[in-house]
């Protein structure tokens, strides 16, 4: 199941996509199914209980908001073949094409974002690092930097050197400290594509002095989405590809094979210390960036105007345009 949040009118939503252009309300849905299948008189106060409107909320509820979504879910998917059903549905708010909504990031308000750093061996050498950390090494990103997948990034005034990375966003679905790198998949609810804009001279100036925060952390610098893929839909997300074009052109194209710590890895050293639903890790970044380019090479830094994409196979696209800073 690919779940999403969106916005019909004014409040956001839980949706689930089935398919490019089609969206389920799965609130209203299971309300919906409650009513008609169980013959539940308290549906609607049941379902806002196990599918809340906000995916930290729905990813606490664990297997019972996860058995409610796909019971809302397959109620719709075998009532599709009936026209009347389906307008039925729409009148009712449990199905939206996707042209008429909003698509935000399917985590748009994480509790932590924990954005690994020099964990792909192809940008480690890219970037003329000596060699590789001992251990996983991450930065934070703020909550308030998500963004959604097709949403505008502001350049900030404060840099010239404006970055792609197109990474993996590996979601918690439960609380999580102090796992073993074996069982830490069970601890995944799922995937999602995400953009590490960086500010490049802004974090060369910030490590003059100190550890870097502000070059990572201007608004929009988190593009995030479409959806959130469920693990059962991924078998082997290690063997992913990756790629990012600015206005059509390929700049990186690689695969996580190449992470250093994989993303079991990850999960069980961050759950040191202590990872909570909805809290995220991002898997790192393949070579291609624009801060990679040697002298005599064509400059690759993002400007205004620029389109850029970040693809995650199987998990979906982002598409982001760089406008100016208001």
């Amino acid at each position: 199941m690919r779940l999403l949040t969106f916005t019909p009118a004014i409040d956001r939503r839980l949706g689930a996509l089935l398919k490019p252009d089609l969206i389920i309300g799965l609130q209203e849905a299971y309300a919906c199914y409650l009513r008609v299948a169980e013959k539940n008189v308290l549906g609607r106060e049941l379902a806002s209980i196990l599918i809340p409107n906000d995916m930290t909320a729905f990813l606490r509820g664990g297997d019972r908001s996860l058995e409610a979504a796909r019971r809302a879910s397959d109620f719709v998917v075998d009532r599709l073949a009936s026209r009347d059903e389906v307008e039925a549905f729409r009148r009712a708010g449990i199905l939206h094409d996707e042209s008429e909504v909003r698509i935000h990031a399917p985590v748009p308000r994480p509790g932590a974002v924990i954005s690994a750093g020099k964990n792909f061996s192809d940008h480690v050498g890219e970037m003329s690092t000596r060699s590789a950390p001992a251990f996983p090494v991450a930065f934070p990103k703020m909550p308030h930097t998500i963004t959604g997948p097709t949403e505008n990034i502001p350049y900030p005034k404060e840099t010239e050197k404006l970055d792609y990375e197109v990474e993996l966003a590996i979601v918690i679905g439960k609380p999580c400290h102090n796992v073993r790198k074996e069982e830490a998949f069970e601890y995944v609810a799922g995937y999602t594509a995400f953009n590490d804009i960086s500010a490049r001279d802004v974090i060369r100036r910030e490590n003059e002095t100190g550890i870097f925060l502000m070059g990572k952390n201007f608004p929009g610098f988190s593009p995030m989405g479409p959806c959130l893929v469920l693990r059962d839909e991924v078998p082997d997300p290690q063997s992913l590809k990756l790629e990012s074009r600015v206005n059509g052109e390929v700049r990186q194209s690689s695969d996580l094979s190449y992470m250093i710590f994989k993303i079991a890895d990850l999960i069980a050293y961050w759950s040191q210390i202590g990872l909570k639903p909805g809290d995220i890790i991002t898997s790192g970044t393949p070579r291609g960036v624009a801060a990679g380019r040697k002298e005599g090479q064509s400059p690759w830094w993002l400007r205004p105007g620029d389109l850029v994409e970040a693809e995650v196979e199987t998990i979906g696209c982002l598409r982001n345009r760089i406008v100016p800073e208001p």
